[in-house]
């Protein structure tokens, strides 16, 4: 992988470890690190993102709410969610779109990340 040195784990503390571009902010790969856990070195790969043939193009958009953790206002997802849904994606959260919005929002306040409409 070129340029790994530029990987950062977003959030330490998070079940998904999700590695980023610290230049771009771009999420390349998500690692469950919890040897407890089911899914255990279990790697979440962004495969659109490969430059290589053969891969598997996306099917879902997972943990959307996750865009409020960066700035995007809690009042636009519904439009992200139908944009993701117009593109053949479907979205998906851990618990109901709305509780996850909430959870966002919360943790993007913490951060000091939260943006208004």
């Amino acid at each position: 992988m070129s340029h790994g040195e530029k990987l950062k784990v977003v959030d330490e503390s998070a079940l998904i470890q999700r590695h980023a571009c610290s230049a771009c902010g771009t999420h390349l790969y998500g690692r469950i690190e919890n040897k407890d856990h089911a899914f255990y070195g279990l790697d979440f790969i962004h495969s659109e993102l490969s430059k290589e043939s053969g891969w598997d193009g996306p099917g879902f958009a997972a943990f959307v709410s996750s865009v409020i953790e960066s700035g995007t206002a809690p009042s636009a997802m519904a439009d992200i969610r139908q944009t993701l849904r117009d593109k053949g994606l479907e979205p998906y959260d851990c618990l109901s779109p709305a509780l996850m919005d909430i959870l966002a929002a919360h943790s993007a306040k913490a951060k000091g990340t939260y943006r208004e409409a």
